[in-house]
């Protein structure tokens, strides 16, 4: 299954670590993606203060490959990839969304660019995030193309709460499937970010609000600026605990 480049398949099962860095000063990226010989094989990084929340997949040699985020004013929180470090239609390879009648704690629905009516999705995200237990399914929901674990079959690696494992079985594009991994981070992030707004809602007065949505949002006038919103759900919970507990 080609999506983002054929180089990027391979006739037997490749198995990967995530690991997730919470600080902008790491310039490895805020995701690194780990062979399991502990070699890294691509980074991603995102762009500072951007609206769009656009993140960049680099390959070792800091090639960009592929593109991928957010799109404005989208009601199920739609996320865009690109080819190469583009953001324009005419290189865009698949959408993902909030499934709109979810079964599952965890439900995502995958369209491939040439599935222009999207009657139907052409893969599936299926699992539990909390446990990081997840598998990616083809269009029939019964056939798995890849699996998200809690850093099984991981043994150079450095292991930590931000680190997990993916399995990718054969003939499946793993670049595409790490992709998808790195945008249900985000999306799960952001549903983080929700509910700490509903429980600030109900501790924090309106300047607290302006001042940690400031914080959240990137803003300068926070000391804490350097730390980006990859952990910026704790980072809340921290000051809501500090500041009303």
């Amino acid at each position: 299954m080609v999506v983002v480049d054929a180089q990027f398949i391979e006739p037997y099962t490749v198995d990967l670590a995530v690991q997730r860095k919470p600080a902008v000063a790491n310039l490895n990226g805020n995701f690194t993606i780990i062979d399991v010989n502990g070699n890294m094989m691509f980074k991603i990084k995102d762009t500072l203060f951007s609206f769009h929340d656009r993140h960049i997949l680099y390959d070792a040699n800091e090639k960009p490959v592929l593109t991928f985020k957010k799109k404005l004013r989208s009601i199920h929180g739609r996320w865009q990839a690109f080819k190469g470090d583009s953001t324009t239609h005419k290189d865009l390879l698949f959408s993902v969304k909030k499934s709109s009648m979810p079964k599952h704690e965890t439900e995502l629905d995958v369209f491939l660019v040439e599935n222009k009516e999207e009657l139907e999705c052409d893969c599936k995200v299926i699992g539990n995030w909390e446990t990081k237990s997840c598998s990616v399914y083809a269009q029939d929901c019964s056939t798995v193309l890849a699996e998200v674990h809690d850093r099984q079959n991981i043994t150079n690696v450095v292991h930590g709460k931000d680190t997990f494992g993916i399995t990718v079985y054969p003939e499946v594009d793993y670049v595409f499937i790490i992709a998808l991994v790195v945008i249900l981070t985000e999306i799960k992030s952001y549903d983080v970010l929700k509910n700490c707004g509903k429980l600030l809602k109900e501790k924090a007065g309106e300047k607290e609000l302006m001042q940690i949505g400031r914080f959240a949002s990137g803003g300068r006038n926070w000391k804490s600026i350097y730390v980006r919103k990859t952990t910026v759900e704790d980072k809340i919970l921290e000051n809501i605990s500090k500041t009303f507990g």
